[in-house]
């Protein structure tokens, strides 16, 4: 079989179409993150209630999600721990976790704002917005402000 020009041309434009369509497919599932949407949920070692329960993260926790397996959703937390989550409860909502050991949340997003209080490392929080390199916050209990990315993890926004 010879290669004419008509057949280089059908297969140059058969590789920009599929290239069009991984560019626009949706993202990988590893791209994707989840909040604990209950007040407390259970992390399990395997994807059911039969599993051992390795422990529990609080509401507004983000998880990077790594499989499913039908309701069953295997994360990765901010430290790197894999567990299982029953998928119910979780959303898709931003949130982030303070990475820092103390971390002030400021009135505004600015260091010229002032601070409205501190939050201690592994506290979870609701993202809101962003502004710059800062981003609004909402803790479960309702209080909230701003802190710079750098000392958060979790889904971006």
């Amino acid at each position: 079989m010879q290669w004419t020009g008509a057949r280089w041309f059908w297969t140059g434009m058969l590789a920009v179409i599929m290239a069009a369509m991984v560019a626009t497919a949706a993202p990988a599932i590893s791209d994707l993150f989840v909040r604990v949407k209950v007040d407390t949920a259970n992390m399990r070692e395997g994807p059911g209630t039969r599993y051992t329960l390795l422990w529990q993260v609080a509401e507004n926790f983000p998880l990077r999600v790594v499989s499913e397996r039908k309701k069953w959703l295997k994360t990765e937390d901010f430290l790197g721990s894999e567990g299982w989550i029953y998928a119910p409860l979780t959303d898709t909502k931003p949130a982030v976790v303070v990475e820092a050991d103390l971390a002030n949340i400021r009135s505004g997003p600015g260091t010229n704002h002032p601070v409205r209080f501190t939050a201690a490392w592994g506290t979870s929080f609701r993202l809101l917005g962003r502004e710059g390199k800062w981003v609004e916050v909402e803790h479960a209990d309702g209080s909230g402000g701003w802190i710079h990315e750098k000392l958060v993890w979790g889904s971006p926004n």
